[in-house]
């Protein structure tokens, strides 16, 4: 599978018709890598604070008052 997608790499690269192809793959492949890495990183923080919250017995959303 690797030699196949080096050599569709390399076909492309040697198309001039559309000058700099493999580049602009190459960046929008980096690209949504690093948006899946902060979207898991955004997902992975809000899940930690949810549960230091729960921890602590704070509760979000909450429109019950306390008056004590």
């Amino acid at each position: 599978m690797l030699t196949k997608a080096r050599k569709f790499a390399t076909r492309l690269h040697e198309d001039e018709s559309g000058p700099n192809t493999v580049e602009w793959v190459l960046l929008i492949i980096v690209a949504l890598v690093i948006l899946a890495a902060i979207y898991a990183f955004i997902q992975w923080a809000f899940g930690e604070v949810e549960r230091e919250q729960q921890e602590f017995g704070e509760t979000t959303g909450s429109t019950e008052a306390s008056f004590e």
